[in-house]
């Protein structure tokens, strides 16, 4: 057996990078099923709703794949498939430079790794794009296409096109690409993190016409939601435009989990395993986010590795939460603890305690939280929930209606429950 290498065991968890390949990829059958006839259904566009932490850009990665004729996913997970697809895909992630639908369709026709490329080799398409704006063309051909004025028609060979919105700009132009024949089944564009748009709204009518226009182009949307219409934020048409594609990441099994766990494993040889009381714990931490998984496993290895040990124990999944917490290993989730906390002790047992008591939807019945929590020694219990949902405090809940309450982020349900008391009990 060849000597594990620190190289390896770091990397056998990934919490900071999405999974790209199919032999990494755990779960999610249905989903990958929902995605796939997504992919060779006309007209119909995807998206991928869910919350922080749930897998949806991992999940785009092997929509991407399946795209471009990738089925080793599709057959390891038994599914069935015809012919290998053939996309031209283009992966973008929105930014908060991203503001609305024209800075994202000017950013897709621009940027190096989508469309721009494309575009600046197709005549057809180059003309379309310098008919639009100077300014605009000159981030795609350089300063030499900087003549003057703000809007143009350019006469050439073909018929001159007269531009008066982005959208007609991005359609003409991923029409002039479709007509090369680049990819038989036309263009796939994945917009992850679609929920950072400020203002998406128009995009859902740009999808409905270009669904009409050009039908071989088709969206994948991306971003913490838990409906189209929310990623959206537009009710009409949203529902139609993605009939029978709409996938809603939910937690994952705890089997699933344990795929992961058995999938790291596999990465260092199997020299260093979980027990199944380990595998069961770090599991249960994570509720049914893959990124706890991989965040808390990734540090579990390092610390075995370290130890040369060759078998991972319940108790060394709690010990290194600990330490995890203590060196903030996630900066994001332990601010955002820290804030809700502050220096008090009861206000500490009583976030702990609604993530206790919240139900699988999510509803947090703050009736019963208050018991808990007067077992544990609070007094006033329901100011403290009043902090937790003020902005001071992080605004990590808010109120739905009398006694009932929900978190913002599942995510950070999961860190506060695996993470260690920050402050000790007095006394």
């Amino acid at each position: 057996m060849t000597k594990l290498t620190i190289t390896e065991v770091e990397n056998a968890f990934q919490p900071a990078k999405e999974v790209d390949s199919a032999t990494r990829f755990a779960g999610r059958k249905d989903a990958i099923s929902d995605a796939y006839y997504g992919l060779i259904a006309a007209g119909s566009h995807i998206a991928i709703v869910g919350n922080r932490g749930i897998g949806k850009t991992s999940l785009s990665r092997q929509v991407i794949n399946m795209a471009t004729g990738d089925n080793s996913l599709l057959k390891k997970l038994q599914l069935r498939h015809d012919r290998e697809l053939d996309f031209l895909s283009i992966y973008f992630a929105c930014g908060q430079a991203i503001r609305n639908t024209t800075d994202l369709l000017e950013r897709l026709l621009t940027s190096t790794g989508c469309l721009g490329d494309w575009v600046y080799d197709i005549p057809k398409a180059s003309t379309i794009v310098r008919g639009y704006s100077p300014k605009f063309s000159v981030s795609v051909f350089g300063a030499e296409a900087a003549l003057g004025g703000e809007k143009r028609t350019e006469t050439t060979t073909e018929r001159a096109v007269t531009v008066h919105t982005i959208e007609t700009v991005f359609t003409n132009a991923v029409a002039a690409i479709i007509e090369q024949n680049i990819a038989t089944d036309g263009i796939l564009i994945v917009v992850d993190e679609f929920d950072q748009i400020e203002d998406p709204s128009g995009f859902a009518s740009f999808l409905k016409a270009l669904s009409t226009n050009v039908p071989k182009v088709k969206f994948c949307l991306v971003g913490v939601a838990q409906d189209i219409q929310q990623l959206m934020q537009e009710h009409q048409s949203s529902d139609r435009l993605f009939a029978g594609s709409i996938i809603s990441l939910p937690s994952m099994s705890m089997d699933e989990l344990k795929e992961i766990i058995a999938i790291a494993e596999e990465a260092v040889n199997s020299q260093i395993k979980f027990s199944p009381e380990a595998a069961e714990r770090l599991a249960g931490l994570a509720q049914g986010h893959p990124y706890m998984v991989h965040l808390v496993g990734k540090h579990v290895f390092r610390h075995a590795f370290q130890a040369k040990k060759e078998s991972i124990e319940r108790q060394d999944i709690d010990d290194t939460m600990r330490l995890m917490a203590e060196r903030g290993a996630d900066p994001v989730l332990e601010a955002r603890y820290k804030k809700a906390v502050a220096s008090s002790e009861q206000r500490e047992i009583v976030l702990k305690v609604i993530a206790q008591v919240q139900a699988a939807d999510g509803e947090i019945f703050t009736t019963k939280a208050y018991d808990i929590a007067s077992k544990q020694g609070v007094v006033y219990a329901s100011q403290y929930v009043g902090h937790l949902a003020s902005v001071e405090y992080g605004g990590e809940i808010r109120k739905l209606r009398d006694r009932y309450y929900r978190f913002h982020d599942s995510l950070f349900v999961a860190y506060v429950l695996a993470r260690p008391r920050l402050i000790q009990r007095r006394g």
